[in-house]
């Protein structure tokens, strides 16, 4: 193969290698490996994607390990995964571009098809290994990846959609959106001239359908999907096996499996084959004669083999990771024993994700869900878009959930129990008797216990469930058929917030006077404000809502986040004003906070700190007194999964916040819990802190704002801070930045108008 390096032609021959231990400690990846779609072996492992995510088992020790980028993977969303003997090493191809090479000695990232910008479709279609590389078919041509020396050193733009690609001899042939063509190894390939269509004459199939090219048994072969499989013979082709149901091929360990649904046909040569049938498979892979790991979707990963009798059979038993359902955190909700997350929604332009309705929740070990089928059975209809949730004050059992379309459903110890419509409610669908165009948001409850929503596009927007069970409607004439009105948020002061994202974007704010009729009802309506540097503020999106522990109301738009900290005057239209976020930079000059950022969610914790999600820069985390920033979080420096955030959870009992993303869900060991009323539940972890403990101690358990030292036995003060709510953390360095000695160490604890008094005691062992 010639090596000619033009530049022009050629990716920057760059690899980045990642250690294999790279760790993010305070973070976690809550991954859906709920239904196996690729599998692949090693001598030691079995490799299987499920929903883009990777994990293995070790044959030996039957050893679960996932992969994400908290160990070193570039990215998440996997297309392909393909094991090289040769190398020792399996490559992982992502959606995005991004290449891995998992090794023995750690991960090494390729990112010239990601990094490059000339190259707009960059979907891959196939791999062929052959020796030590792996030849990639995209939508442009093929990448020569070189395994073993961690490089491209040849891409062969062909112009043309490249379904596949494989070598025979000297000859490589690659199936394209034009039909086959064929070029020499000796020649140079760079150059489209020398590729030639390879002339292949016959009535089976169209050579520009064929999905796969592969050589089985040393002989060229077809493979058109929901056709059939081909091979040359005597320059002809000639049918291997017709079957209008085939969805795929693959090789494996020299032997060809041709999958159809609820079965699979193994050929050990072009001439016979055996038929596996009544199992589910969405592919296999084969390192050892005779012995398959089939990656079963929602069944997981199953081992099975030829038995003496010539059947086949399982001999490991189906292989099953927990985590969410899918990898859709739309909505999400923390209480302190259980995490719940809806999978649903809509774009910021209001077009519905079409997901069907999904409740998950996880009690911080566990993950169960609640999928469609119950409902469907329950109501005879199927739910979808699940935009807001609520749960029952008095019964944590009780929860509510809305739907862009088919209204709100109640569940009841995890089971739908009751289905909110136009027919039993006064809930409003758009089209006359049509139970799909319920557009119902920003569930929420009120002091009282009555359960508040939004209903779009009809004449009164605002619905009540009143603890009673009675419902109400509230007409609001700002909200009057509008469109997309989003959520509720209820003040301090009782005030009803509600936000419209688009078309007629605002903000509306309802006094109800404490009741549930209309006649006595205010409202105001603003679509843009006044800051109190004098300055107008308009957005064209109105996105999110959040009061803080100040009583400030915060508000995400489409052009950054603003606060009001004087939301009782919000009546007051001649003299409401909003706030900018103004920081100091690097140079010293004030800037707006998120300027012309879309923002997408507002969450505040326990410290007062506002956890702000955005469309596409990831997380921002401002401080207590909104001066400073106390975290940025993205793709680039987190295991993020993406900068497109859906929906920021907190618990305040242990200062987790769960982040959702349009690609999954992770979660950040915050710093903030709740202040307790005393000092009576103090305590230290790790305690002792042990030599080869190298992050931050806890100490929980702490009031609200407590001013903390932590001091030797002599006095000598080493550190000290305000808890953030009730909870601080020591890096167990003192002031000069060294690792404190050996010993025992004081924790100070003082609040206002109380004295200091001795909390608790740290150990420390060099």
């Amino acid at each position: 193969m010639k090596r000619l390096f033009i530049l022009f032609l050629l990716f920057a021959l760059h690899s980045h290698r990642v250690p294999a231990q790279h760790s993010f400690a305070k973070w976690t990846i809550h991954f859906s490996y709920f239904s196996t779609d690729m599998v692949e072996e090693s001598p030691q492992k079995v490799y299987a994607v499920a929903e883009g995510a990777l994990f293995s088992y070790g044959k030996e020790d039957r050893s679960i390990e996932t992969y994400d980028k908290k160990n070193g993977l570039s990215d998440c969303e996997i297309r392909f995964i393909r094991y090289n003997k040769q190398t020792k090493s399996l490559l992982i191809i992502y959606r995005n571009g991004h290449i891995d090479l998992l090794k023995e000695n750690g991960i090494v990232n390729i990112p010239d098809l990601y990094t490059n910008t000339s190259i707009r479709n960059k979907e891959v279609n196939a791999v062929f290994i052959h020796n030590e590389y792996a030849y990639i078919s995209t939508a442009f041509g093929i990448i020569a990846l070189d395994m073993n020396r961690e490089e491209i050193p040849e891409t062969y733009h062909l112009s043309v959609n490249t379904t596949s690609c494989c070598i025979i001899g000297q000859s490589i042939y690659a199936a394209t959106a034009d039909g086959i063509l064929q070029g020499e190894m000796t020649d140079n390939l760079l150059d489209r001239n020398n590729w030639k269509t390879y002339a292949l004459s016959t009535s089976l199939f169209d050579t520009k359908a064929v999905n796969d090219l592969f050589v089985f048994d040393g002989t060229l072969c077809f493979f058109v999907k929901n056709r059939g499989i081909y091979y040359m013979n005597n320059q002809t082709a000639t049918t291997l096996l017709s079957n209008n149901t085939l969805s795929a091929v693959k090789l494996t360990n020299d032997r060809l499996i041709a999958i159809a649904p609820s079965r699979f046909y193994l050929f050990p040569n072009i001439k016979d084959y055996d038929l596996v049938t009544d199992i589910s498979i969405n592919d296999i892979s084969s390192y050892t004669n005779d012995t398959y790991w089939i990656a079963e979707g929602s069944n997981g990963l199953k081992q099975i083999a030829k038995g003496s009798t010539g059947a086949y059979g399982t001999i490991t038993e189906s292989i099953l990771l927990n985590g969410p359902r899918i990898n859709s955190p739309y909505k999400m909700i923390c209480t302190p024993s259980k995490l719940y997350v809806i999978a649903g929604g809509k774009t910021a332009s209001g077009v519905r994700f079409g997901l069907s309705g999904m409740l998950m929740m996880y009690d911080y070990e566990k993950w169960t869900f609640i999928d469609h089928t119950p409902a469907m059975e329950a109501f005879g209809m199927q739910i979808r878009d699940y935009l807001s949730i609520a749960i029952h004050p008095d019964d944590p059992e009780n929860l509510f959930i809305s739907s862009f379309g088919e209204g709100v459903v109640e569940f009841k110890n995890n089971l739908p129990v009751q289905l909110y419509n136009y027919k039993n409610s006064a809930l409003q669908t758009i089209l006359k008797d049509n139970l799909h165009y319920h557009f119902i948001d920003g569930l929420c409850y009120d002091k009282q216990g009555n359960l508040w929503m939004t209903n779009s596009e009809v004449s009164h927007a605002i619905k009540v469930l009143d603890k009673e069970g009675q419902w109400h409607s509230l007409f609001v004439e700002s909200l009057d058929t509008k469109y997309t009105i989003n959520d509720i948020l209820i003040t301090a002061d009782n005030y009803k917030w509600i936000n419209i994202p688009r078309v007629t974007s605002g903000i509306a704010i309802l006094d109800d006077k404490g009741t549930l009729d209309d006649p006595d009802d205010t409202s105001v309506f603003y679509n843009s404000f006044k800051d109190t540097d004098g300055n107008d503020f308009s957005s064209t999106g109105y996105t999110c809502m959040a009061e803080d522990k100040n009583n400030y109301v915060w508000v995400g738009t489409n052009r950054g986040p603003v606060c009001f900290m004087n939301p009782s005057r919000a009546f007051d239209t001649s003299n409401f004003r909003c706030s900018r976020i103004k920081l100091t930079n690097d140079e010293g000059s004030l800037y707006y906070f998120l300027d012309n950022v879309r923002i997408t969610c507002i969450t505040v914790d326990s410290g007062n700190r506002k956890w702000i999600g955005t469309e596409s820069n990831g997380v921002y985390v401002l401080n207590e007194s909104n001066d400073g920033i106390v975290y940025e979080f993205n793709t680039t420096n987190s295991p993020l999964l993406s900068d497109h955030i859906y929906s920021i959870a907190t618990n305040n009992q242990t200062g987790e916040v769960f982040i959702g993303t349009d690609k999954g869900l992770v979660s950040y060991k915050g710093d903030a819990t709740e202040g307790k009323p005393d000092f009576s539940d103090v305590y230290v972890f790790p305690n002792p802190v042990r030599p080869e403990f190298d992050e931050h101690v806890t100490i929980t358990g702490l009031m609200d704002n407590t001013q903390v030292k932590i001091t030797d036995l002599n006095g000598n003060i080493i550190y000290q801070t305000k808890s953030t709510g009730g909870q601080v953390t020591w890096n167990v360095r003192n002031r000069s930045g060294n690792r404190v000695a050996s010993g025992v160490y004081l924790v100070l604890g003082a609040t206002e108008n109380s004295s200091e008094s001795v909390v608790t005691k740290i150990a420390v062992v060099n």
